[in-house]
């Protein structure tokens, strides 16, 4: 299977680009010009899937916090995906305090798995090499993306976890 992260990934032309015209046989001819002073000067990376391989059972855990039968009702809803955490947040607080601890549960078994994308690394150095800044946010716990950079050695100029901000969690 190949990488999603491949080297072919990201195109940084050297020389501002030419302008591309539209031609379109029912509308106008449109012009448009990239500026000499464009250039990438960042990237924001999720980790599940992104820098990450998925390790965590999602269906799962969603079945875990929600039951089986909420959990049938909110997929034939919103069948292209669940917002676990939107649904959480309008609990009472006991029924919060209990969903997150089977969120958190899950991601920490997800964590003796945890394994970096191939290309991902390569990617990253790649951008450190073009001077290329780096961010990340994600939903996950504080503690799975310290374990991340430990791991993979991969850091980040900035920072943004938005995981579930639990009233005795770390961040």
């Amino acid at each position: 299977m190949p990488s999603l992260l491949s080297k072919s990934f990201i195109f940084l032309p050297k020389t501002p680009l030419p302008s591309v015209a539209n031609f379109s046989s029912r509308s106008r001819m449109s012009t448009v010009t990239a500026s000499p002073k464009a250039r990438l000067r960042g990237v924001v990376f999720d980790m599940d899937g992104t820098l990450t391989v998925p390790v965590i059972d999602f269906a799962a855990m969603y079945k875990s916090v929600l039951g089986e039968e909420e959990y049938t009702r909110v997929k034939a809803e919103s069948p292209t995906g669940i917002d676990i955490l939107h649904h959480i947040e309008k609990w009472s607080p006991d029924k919060q305090r209990r969903a997150y601890q089977i969120v958190a549960d899950y991601e920490r078994q997800g964590l003796d798995r945890l394994q970096i994308m191939p290309g991902a690394a390569q990617l990253c150095g790649f951008l450190d090499s073009k001077k290329i800044r780096r961010g990340l946010i994600t939903r996950n716990f504080k503690e799975a993306v310290d374990i991340f950079h430990q791991q993979f050695g991969v850091s980040f100029f900035s920072k943004l976890v938005t995981g579930i901000l639990l009233p005795w969690s770390e961040y």
